[in-house]
């Protein structure tokens, strides 16, 4: 018995709800003609084939999972979609899945920008994409830790990383637009969230939970279709501000730096206003008269 991929167990039911398979199922027209990118054991495949008439190709670098796939698909084979030209031979699609492959990817705008030329007019792309920027991930990291694993958002096979922001980037720059999304959702109990932070000396409250909610902390998989923009048009990668922590950091430092510098001129100032009082007071205590008349004169002084 050959080893099959951990992925040739996922299996695909059309009436899961909040499931990755399940949300890209219902976006796949009867009938089309698709490639499915990382197939794996054609599991998907063959769903489509025999629930939707579609027609299936399916391609794979793991050889003993096409194997498989030849059984139950009309074709599967053994491509790196990371080749140049690899994708040529196959002809267009009406639908193109890239299901948990992209974060897999090498150089995953290469690879979409090459799908792209195969996708059929009125065609589109559908994907699944796991979010790093899950409740899960932030509490491991505040606890120190980056647990890889066989399977799941922290799959020791994965290259990239994904939040909304990269997931909409990653695919304008290959030349397509999002059309649709219906993301997969986890949520983590309130109570387990407090627990876990309780443990490392955090008290979180209610700011804490409502940043949460608004960066989509409960999002597991970002699922959805896309087509390829008017006229091709591709998007440079969006560059973030900061590089890394050591330039935030610095930032800050510089920001610190210079809101320092305007704290000592506002300094000298209050003390020469200070200055200014010390002697007004001495003066007044010496000749009070005189003093009232010399402030006085300085301001009915033409130009004041």
């Amino acid at each position: 018995m050959t080893a099959l991929s951990p992925y040739s167990a996922h299996f695909f039911s059309p009436e899961a709800t909040n499931n990755s398979w399940s949300n890209m199922y219902h976006s796949i027209p009867d009938g089309s003609r698709v490639l499915d990118v990382g197939c794996s054991v054609g599991n998907f495949g063959e769903a489509l084939e025999k629930l939707k008439g579609c027609t299936v190709v399916g391609i794979d670098i793991n050889a003993h999972d096409i194997e498989e796939a030849k059984t139950r698909i009309s074709e599967a084979h053994v491509f790196d979609i990371s080749s140049p030209g690899a994708l040529e031979r196959f002809g267009t699609f009406d639908v193109i899945v890239f299901a948990d492959v992209i974060e897999h990817i090498p150089d995953p705008r290469a690879a979409l920008s090459a799908a792209r030329a195969l996708v059929a007019p009125g065609g589109v792309v559908v994907y699944s994409i796991p979010n790093m920027g899950h409740v899960s991930v932030r509490l491991d990291l505040l606890e120190g830790r980056f647990p890889y694993a066989e399977l799941g958002l922290l799959d020791k096979t994965h290259l990239h990383f994904y939040d909304r922001a990269e997931v909409h980037d990653v695919l304008a720059s290959a030349g397509f637009t999002i059309t649709d999304e219906n993301p997969t959702t986890s949520e983590y109990p309130r109570r387990w969230t407090e627990q876990r932070l309780g443990a490392i000396g955090l008290t979180p409250g209610e700011a804490f939970f409502d940043m949460l909610r608004v960066t989509e902390s409960n999002i597991y998989q970002y699922v959805g279709t896309a087509v390829p923009s008017i006229g091709g048009q591709k998007f440079p990668p969006t560059i973030r501000r900061y590089v890394s922590p050591p330039d935030e950091i610095q930032e800050w430092a510089n920001a610190v730096a210079d809101r320092s510098a305007e704290l000592v001129d506002e300094n000298a100032r209050l003390n020469r206003e200070l200055d200014d009082l010390r002697r007004w007071a001495r003066a007044l205590k010496k000749n009070p008269f005189g003093a009232a008349a010399n402030a006085l004169r300085r301001r009915l002084r033409p130009g004041r």
